[in-house]
């Protein structure tokens, strides 16, 4: 044993004076590269610029002067890139001595489009030109300047093509968001989103009280006025290496940094009125035996198809039409308001960097209680104004903080931490499709203002049922406390590889109230009318942590390589109790108020464990090809399902750079590029699983805990996968001033989960997911 061991340790040491003298050997054969990065026209020096070196994993920024310096890079010919968003890459050539420093000074074009964007994806920043995927990039920062850009809504909108996005309908609605279609008929079919390289929270219904539709949306929590810009990656060709759940495209956001210099201030202000000029339907309604409501008899569609003979027939001889969002009396559609005011600070030092962010912003809904409804509701209760929140019931209120820090912790480290905090209130109105909401009451009036509910004749204004002093009287609020926090550190322990490891969370607590006090709401029901309330107390935490590898080489003169290896874990935790009682007391708001008490809980985990590699090869700067495989294990497979791999294959020709290729005045760039992907979508958490459900049962006369049989599961249960194939090309166009884009994909999802229906015999739910269907788009 002691021999062994005293040879172990002299292994040891001759390996790591190997590695010593490998080193040392490699540090006498470096130098070091200085310059200034500066605007081509102009001559002014930019900070920020990101600074590379060609075949290796060295990067930097230039200070508030432009200037930077690049140490350890290897020694003989190499080439320097400069890229600065809005502005062309700049490459300068040279050599570089063994412990001497070089000079490379770029100056950079302004140019509106180029293919030399970074873009951010799995494995790291990467030129658009490398990319064979069509990602697209959205400077949101430019964007915020200029547009009426009020929430992510707004930000997404018409911005992107293949992307569609159907807006909320309210003040605080959230927003459906399809990239290239639908892919599943029983999952969501929403994009995922990563903000600073954390996978946040971002159901587009995050209530678990219902209004009849129209949710809040956990993307719109996010503050357009933090973002710098985002990247939009479309469909499994471009999400291959996200892994299971980027079916649906991957939406990824970098907030703002801080730039070498002194500190600047943005102080930002707005306010404005909220008009709604949508022309809504008209309420029809045909009669016949009289051309007036008060002596006809109201006739069915149904009814005037019938025989002439038949007893049910109905002759229709005049209609009625009244549109009560039109009439000054009856519309709930007022003006609203919104306001905000923000303050930034950034600034830095080669050193470290800062972004400080603070704003507040406030915004009152259209809808409000018309004067008839006002006046009812003072009379009836003896009151002299009816409480606010019934008045304007749609309304939201927040306050976000961000702060950024960047900071070089060593020539071969650097580390970057994100925070941001983000606190909101809204009210929600019942509305959509919803028996005692706005619009089912609204659109399917009688067709003209006077009708009357009996039996004591309440005027009811053109209102199909329940008028707006009774659907308004039900407050509906959500309260948002939200924190997400990332770090992110680079080490470069040689020239030509690099480690990143990014780690971080997004906490949510959310509560959902919705309180009908006894005697004013809808009387729909009989806890309608004796009142009720229910206390929702909902927690979501996001886990994310990913850490990867990459070696970057010159081959030869004309051949480059990038080699990538990674792992990620991501967790999500859903927490809820719930709280909910009847028959309120006499101005009672609280569940302790109601007579008739009840409580729920519920806990959801789901875990995903995935491994990476991918490989580029670049040709003369020109030819890329990538190839790519991911393999992921999920809490909510079956558990006779192991894992699932998702390949991918691409080319990305910049076929403008070629010898042969025409040189016209008005083609500034052009490539064409060739994709195959596949990704997926994991089941429900647990869709897999068999399991019981408590509940209280009778036992000769006494309550007594017992279980039922609530799932049957499925253990063979897998995710759906999604394989794409695209093709297309891209333009720039006029001194880089137009781009034009083409794509043409074919998407197919297999092993659809379809929720089947299961014998009675089995005594359990009714249904099953299964992996049965397809779906083509």
């Amino acid at each position: 044993m002691g021999t062994t061991h005293r040879r172990t340790c002299l292994a040891l040491l001759g390996l790591g004076a190997l590695v010593g003298g490998v080193a040392a050997s490699a540090r006498a054969q470096q130098g070091s590269i200085a310059g200034q990065v500066t605007d081509q026209a102009t001559g002014h020096p930019l900070a920020g610029a990101r600074i590379t070196i060609q075949g290796t994993a060295l990067v930097t920024s230039s200070n508030a002067e432009g200037r930077y310096t690049l140490r350890n890079v290897p020694a003989g010919a190499i080439t320097v890139r400069a890229t600065f968003i809005g502005y062309a890459a700049a490459t300068r050539g040279l050599t570089v001595a063994p412990g001497e420093a070089a000079t490379a000074d770029l100056a950079l074009k302004l140019t509106p489009y180029t293919l030399d964007a970074v873009v951010s994806t799995v494995s790291g920043d990467q030129t658009r030109k490398e990319t064979p995927n069509a990602i697209s990039t959205v400077r949101a920062d430019s964007l915020v300047q200029t547009r009426p850009i009020t929430n992510m809504n707004d930000l997404l909108g018409a911005r992107v093509p293949g992307v569609e996005v159907l807006p909320g309908n309210i003040t605080g609605a959230g927003a459906r968001v399809r990239i290239r279609g639908t892919s599943s008929l029983s999952l969501n079919n929403e994009p995922i989103y990563v903000i600073d390289g954390v996978r946040m929270e971002s159901a587009n219904n995050s209530s678990s009280i219902g209004i009849g539709g129209t949710n809040p949306s956990r993307v719109n929590d996010i503050d357009p006025n933090e973002i710098e810009s985002y990247d939009v990656v479309k469909g499994p060709a471009a999400s291959t290496l996200y892994g299971t759940a980027a079916t649906n495209g991957v939406v990824v956001i970098k907030t703002k940094r801080g730039a070498p210099g002194p500190a600047r201030f943005n102080v930002f202000a707005e306010t404005g009125i909220i008009k709604d000029y949508n022309d809504y339907p008209v309420a029809y309604r045909a009669w016949t035996t009289g051309s007036t409501p008060s002596n006809g008899t109201q006739c069915f569609l149904t009814q005037t198809v019938r025989a002439t003979t038949d007893p049910q027939y109905c002759k229709q001889d005049s209609i009625t039409t009244f549109n009560l969002f039109k009439d000054p009396d009856a519309t709930p559609l007022g003006t609203g308001y919104r306001q905000q005011y923000g303050l930034q600070v950034s600034g830095g030092s080669d050193v470290a960097r800062y972004f400080v962010s603070g704003e507040w912003e406030d915004e009152r809904g259209v809808l409000r209680m018309p004067d008839f409804a006002w006046g009812r509701l003072v009379t009836a209760r003896q009151i002299d104004a009816v409480p606010y929140e019934q008045y304007r019931p749609n309304a939201r209120r927040g306050t976000h903080v961000r702060a950024n820090v960047q900071a070089n912790l060593t020539p071969k480290v650097d580390l970057a931490v994100q925070t941001g905090f983000i606190s909101s209130s809204q009210r929600l109105p019942q509305t959509d499709n919803n028996t005692v909401g706005l619009l089912s009451n609204g659109f399917g009036g009688p067709g003209f203002k006077g009708n009357l509910l009996p039996p004591n004749n309440v005027p009811l204004f053109g209102y199909r049922l329940y008028t707006p002093d009774q659907f308004f009287s039900e407050t509906v609020n959500q309260d948002i406390d939200r924190f997400i926090g990332s770090g992110t550190a680079n080490w470069r322990p040689q020239s030509w590889l690099g480690v990143r490891v990014v780690g971080g969370v997004d906490f949510t607590n959310r509560v959902d109230t919705d309180l009908c006090r006894r005697d004013q709401c809808a009387p729909i029901s009989a806890s309608a009318i004796s009142g009720f309330k229910t206390d929702n107390r909902t927690m979501f935490f996001d886990y994310t942590a990913n850490a990867d590898a990459t070696a970057s080489f010159v081959l030869s003169p004309t051949l480059t390589s990038r080699s990538t290896a990674g792992v990620q874990y991501v967790k999500n935790v859903f927490d809820r109790n719930g709280a909910y009682a009847e028959n309120l007391s006499p101005g009672g708001t609280t569940v302790t108020a109601g007579s008739t008490p009840q409580a729920d809980e519920s806990t959801d985990k789901t875990v995903t464990l995935g491994a990476f590699v991918e490989q580029e090869f670049g040709f003369k700067g020109r030819l890329f090809v990538t190839a790519g495989l991911r393999t992921d294990k999920n809490s909510a497979f079956g558990k006779n399902f192991n894992a699932v791999y998702y390949p991918k294959l691409g080319v990305s020709w910049v076929i403008s750079d070629e010898p042969f290729f025409p040189r016209w005045s008005w083609l500034n760039s052009a490539r064409v590029r060739g994709a195959f992907g596949a990704s997926g979508v994991q089941p429900g958490t647990t869709d897999a699983l068999r399991y019981f459900q408590p509940q209280t049962s009778n036992v000769d006369g006494t309550d007594a805990a017992a279980i039922v049989f609530s799932a049957v599961g499925n253990p063979d249960l897998k995710p759906e996968r999604a394989r794409e194939f695209e093709i297309g090309g891209e333009a720039t166009l006029l001194d880089n001033r137009v781009n034009v884009e083409l794509t043409y994909y074919n998407k197919r999802t297999q092993d659809a989960l379809i929720a089947r229906v299961v014998a009675p015999s089995v005594g359990a739910s009714a249904t099953r997911f299964e992996n049965l269907g397809a779906v083509v788009n």
